[in-house]
């Protein structure tokens, strides 16, 4: 394995989280107060969220607290999913108003990407989908995101289009929902600058085996191209930290993602509405690197004989003593 690897986190983390139940669990910070937090948490990069802490009126403020704090931009989300009229879907939208208000934010974003030194996008498209039978036209839905995707991804091949996917949320079945899903759009767009944005939680509400599921980017076209981490219990998106719930699946696929040659930034997409932000993300870090280091004490020769046995309890055991011991 790597004997180091590259964090980011969303800006978002180190800001006032809510919920529908409660607004804000904190207090709102201003932009030189989130970089100052982000820059003592051990991060080579951030992301963010265009329209809440990158907007088109402060571009050159955020490039110069990420070259005072020497980070990079790791990717930038548009809000497709948060804001009208995108409420009934933006990139498969039948409104085709709507669809090109959703064309020029994704160019939009592409831009600002490009001039805070970027090239990386994340695209969410949480409200396109469909909560009820008879409710859309399947062929005429995917066709759309083929045809959208495609077209953004022409306008600066530079950039990278991650598709983001989940299970669901704010829709009851959203379009892009597995990594199989995401595979098919990135390969049937036919461009080589639009792939997977792979979150591990939504792998796992997904009921996925996240280490599969990385493996399945490389084998079917090498399109793993952002990462976001973190754990969640399979009943909802909960974003939680690193290894607090699924241990050893974690480590998992921390040896995959390094096994598949991944060499971009792990993205902490965290919430920690009730927690110290700067202190849940400093934990998320050293888990990750303490799980880390339990892989490498075992060594990339006895994990691959360990796989290729497909003894459980013998690696059962190989595990408990390079994690406890």
């Amino acid at each position: 394995m790597k004997e180091e690897i590259k964090f980011s986190a969303a800006l978002a983390a180190f800001g006032n989280p809510g919920d529908r139940f409660i607004a804000h669990y904190k207090v709102d910070r201003p932009l030189s107060e989130l970089f100052a937090l982000a820059s003592k948490a051990g991060l080579s990069a951030i992301d963010f969220v265009y329209g809440w802490d990158l907007r088109d009126d402060n571009v050159n403020e955020v490039k110069e607290y990420l070259d005072k704090y020497q980070l990079k931009c790791c990717a930038v989300l548009p809000n497709i999913f948060g804001v009208n009229p995108f409420e009934k879907g933006a990139i498969s939208s039948r409104d085709p108003k709507v669809l090109n208000k959703a064309r020029d934010e994704i160019q939009r974003v592409m831009a600002i990407t490009k001039a805070i030194g970027g090239n990386l996008i994340d695209i969410w498209p949480g409200q396109d989908g469909f909560d009820y039978p008879f409710e859309d036209d399947y062929f005429r839905a995917w066709n759309t995101m083929i045809d959208l995707v495609r077209d953004v991804a022409d306008y600066d091949p530079e950039i990278k289009v991650g598709l983001e996917y989940k299970l669901k949320e704010p829709r009851v079945h959203c379009y892009i929902a597995t990594v199989c899903k995401t595979i098919l759009l990135s390969q049937a767009t036919g461009r080589n600058n639009v792939g997977v944005f792979l979150d591990t939680g939504h792998a796992i509400l997904g009921y996925e085996n996240v280490a599969e599921s990385f493996a399945l980017t490389k084998l079917f076209g090498d399109r793993l191209f952002g990462v976001h981490i973190n754990d969640t219990r399979r009943d909802w998106d909960w974003d939680m930290n690193v290894g607090s719930v699924h241990l050893l699946d974690t480590m998992e696929w921390l040896y995959w993602v390094d096994k598949i040659g991944f060499e971009g930034f792990y993205t902490l997409d965290i919430w920690p509405a009730r927690m110290d932000s700067l202190q849940a993300i400093q934990e998320c870090i050293a888990w990750t690197k303490a799980m880390r280091n339990a892989l490498m004490k075992i060594g990339d020769q006895q994990i691959e004989s360990m796989i290729a046995e497909g003894n459980p309890a013998k690696t059962m055991g190989i595990l408990r003593e390079a994690i406890f011991s």
